[in-house]
């Protein structure tokens, strides 16, 4: 596959005698004080036998002089740290997708730069990888608040170590949980015969989901429950970001997804296999399933104000028709709930529209009372 590349403003990549086990890339753009956080939660732990089998990179999307400046300085604190400033900003999934040809480690991790690893942790993680060798390993995680003055979760899951012989039967025991980037870890190799291309272009904040069963499907993967991962809620710069969240996960993201499951060969009612637990706390199927996933959050987008197009709808009928029996008549009630809402909307718009005419006619006739009496008109 043709590399992924872009134009570089900066480059502080040390050379290396070796080729290491894990490459751990930190995408930054901006939020200065939190990427510190975090490289430095990394660097820290980069001792001993770590030297040789971790690199620490991170690229940054142009985020300007501020950052360029604190990036330079966690560099020349740590020397396991090496850099990259492109020259524009290419898109926060582009960051993504570029990262395993930034990386030269067996495996690659990117790693949000509001997240943290705790101490402890990058040893424990380095000798599991090393220890299965797995495609992708998906990592527990513990869930702060955005100060990181609360913890929210000390354990996210409460299921234990688990090895799959393939990613799909990882992602039917855990869900859509790959969604959150800095609980992935996978074999660069595998990550870089993806062509991203299609990726880089679709409508979702999730491709890289997507993107995960394309490259491991078919392939051993792990899952790790220590929770030495951090990830700090209620962090991020979207607008909108739950009904957003909500929308894509309903609306704009099954579709994408399931196109993968037709191309790689998966069983049509992979919806349905798929763990819909938002924690998981057992292996064994609880019959919540993404497709319950994919109605709540459709009833929640229509909370928030967020609409589905007709054209919408039919690719949600499509997506449906490999499921249960019932499940596309239970979308259709959900369609029949937006189109009383709309209907309502539109309603209600034609009152305001109404309300401000008479308005403007009380004003207008309030003249005839200005003039004094006997005036000319």
């Amino acid at each position: 596959m043709a590399e992924l590349s872009c134009a570089i403003a900066e480059s502080g990549m040390r050379p290396r005698a070796g080729a290491p086990l894990l490459s751990i890339v930190i995408p930054s753009y901006q939020r200065v004080p939190e990427l510190v956080q975090a490289v430095n939660s990394i660097a820290d732990q980069i001792q001993g036998d770590l030297e040789d089998k971790v690199e620490l990179i991170v690229s940054d999307n142009a985020s300007g002089l501020e950052t360029a400046s604190a990036i330079r300085a966690l560099a020349q604190r740590h020397q396991s740290l090496n850099y990259v400033i492109h020259a524009r900003d290419e898109g926060g999934f582009f960051q993504f997708f570029v990262a395993p040809w930034r990386a030269r480690g067996l495996y690659t991790w990117v790693f949000g730069s509001d997240d943290l690893l705790l101490p402890g942790g990058l040893a424990h993680i380095v000798e599991t990888i090393d220890r299965e060798r797995p495609s992708y390993v998906a990592l527990n995680k513990k869930v702060l608040s955005a100060d990181l003055s609360q913890e929210l979760a000390a354990s996210f899951n409460t299921v234990p170590d688990r090895r799959f012989e393939t990613f799909e039967e990882l992602m039917y025991a855990i869900g859509i949980q790959p969604a959150f980037i800095s609980a992935n870890i996978e074999l660069t190799e595998a990550a870089r015969a993806l062509d991203a291309a299609p990726y880089l272009t679709v409508e979702t904040r999730h491709p890289h989901l997507a993107a995960f069963l394309e490259k491991h499907h078919g392939k051993p993967a792990f899952y790790c429950s220590a929770p030495y991962l951090v990830h700090r809620v209620e962090n991020s710069p979207l607008g909108e970001y739950h009904v957003g969240n909500f929308f894509d996960f309903a609306v704009t993201f099954p579709p994408i997804l399931f196109a993968v499951i037709q191309k790689v060969g998966a069983p049509a009612d992979f919806f349905e296999r798929m763990n819909g637990e938002k924690r998981v706390a057992s292996y064994v199927p609880t019959g919540l399933t993404f497709v319950d996933n994919i109605l709540e959050n459709f009833l929640r987008s229509l909370g928030g104000g967020k609409y589905l197009t007709a054209s919408q709808r039919r690719g949600l009928e499509h997506v449906l028709a490999g499921c249960r029996p019932d499940r596309v008549a239970q979308m259709n009630e959900l369609w029949a709930i937006q189109l009383q809402l709309m209907e309502q909307e539109r309603q209600a718009s034609a009152l305001k529209a109404s309300i401000e005419r008479t308005r403007q006619s009380c004003n207008q006739a309030s003249q005839m009372y200005a003039r004094a009496p006997g005036a000319a008109a």
